[in-house]
């Protein structure tokens, strides 16, 4: 049986192709050819906000970097877990926190989410030694992003 969204519902209703039956997913393209270790050596830790495409939005592509997604890109103890092993077995030497402006995580304050990406950028330093850490804040309308110092 082939997997459909359809017990989600529809998306954007309001849209008249939205209103047709979606088409079926396609397959992934096969990827045990790739290496598991990123291939720039980056993680991103970044927002689950479903508007942000962390691949596309941010140049890289699969295989590039491991990208780890929680709301509001906070470095929980779960994503402090999966950057040290990223680091201590993928080889992943620096990691981008990436806030966003209009975050509902943060209140939609694109000032609290950029302190919020700040601390995190912290935190990640100080469990994750040897780790390169930065920050930035994602503009949602313009699609430009800013360095955030950390």
């Amino acid at each position: 049986m082939a997997f459909s969204w359809e017990p989600f519902g529809r998306t954007h209703s309001d849209e008249p192709e939205a209103r047709e039956t979606p088409p079926e997913p396609q397959p992934e393209p096969a990827r045990g050819g790739l290496p598991n270790r990123p291939a720039r050596r980056l993680a991103v830790l970044t927002c689950m906000d479903a508007r942000i495409d962390p691949l596309r939005t941010f140049g890289l592509r699969v295989g590039d970097a491991a990208v780890l997604r929680n709301a509001g890109a906070q470095a929980s103890d779960d994503m402090l877990r999966s950057l040290k092993l990223a680091h201590e077995a993928l080889g992943v030497a620096a990691v981008t926190v990436i806030g966003h402006t209009d975050c509902a995580a943060h209140g939609r304050d694109s000032e609290t989410a950029a302190v919020a990406a700040e601390r995190a950028a912290a935190r990640i330093r100080s469990a994750v030694p040897g780790l390169r850490v930065d920050a930035a804040l994602l503009d949602l309308e313009s699609g430009s992003l800013a360095r955030i110092r950390a």
